[in-house]
């Protein structure tokens, strides 16, 4: 019996004593180990760094909101008063859009259409934002047009910052909706569709 066994266990070491099994067995480790990786790493970025950039875009959201209302605020009857543009930095979208394909498989259906909704609602308020901008540099150049006659450019004047006026309110209930979106994220309360409850 035990001559049997020790016949046994070297056929077994002369077969498992082969280049290629340990080639095998070794790419196949890599394999599993560059796997375990890949998850541990996406699984990180979904609880961990997507999270902390939308915190971080939070304050930015509530900085730009801030910012939108004074502009729509600052536009007077005045037609001499310029109106504030509001000049904020644009979203990450970007930056988010990379961690959502990356930790895809780690968001739920909610999370995932939340992002987005927020994805979304971002680079339209950027669109905004710069539109705004243009406006107010068209805006001063209305001002100082006197080809126009004092009439048609008090009347340009005005019809520009009715629509900067209705731009900076469009701005502000995107961003107004970018933060609600964001705090929902954050605390897990969100409807089927990824909308804050």
């Amino acid at each position: 019996m035990w001559n049997l066994n020790m016949r046994v266990m070297s056929a077994v070491w002369n077969w498992l004593d082969n280049a290629t099994l340990g080639a095998l067995v070794g790419a196949a480790g890599a394999f599993l180990l560059v796997v375990l990786t890949d998850w541990r790493r996406n699984r990180r970025i979904a609880t961990t760094q997507l999270p902390a950039l939308l915190r971080r875009l939070l304050v930015l959201a509530t900085t730009r909101h801030e910012g939108a209302t004074g502009a729509r605020d600052s536009v007077s009857t005045d037609p001499r008063i310029r109106p504030m543009g509001n000049i904020g930095l644009p979203f990450p979208t970007g930056r988010i859009d990379r961690y959502v394909d990356l930790a895809g498989d780690h968001l739920t259906d909610q999370e995932a259409f939340a992002i987005d909704n927020i994805c979304f609602a971002m680079r339209e308020a950027d669109r905004l934002n710069a539109a705004s901008r243009d406006l107010c540099a068209e805006i001063d150049r209305a001002q100082i047009d006197v080809t126009r006659g004092e009439g048609n450019k008090l009347g340009g004047v005005f019809g520009l910052t009715a629509i900067f006026k209705r731009q900076s309110a469009e701005e502000a209930v995107l961003l107004d909706h970018v933060k609600k979106s964001i705090k929902a994220y954050l605390d897990g309360r969100l409807n089927e569709h990824g909308g804050p409850i």
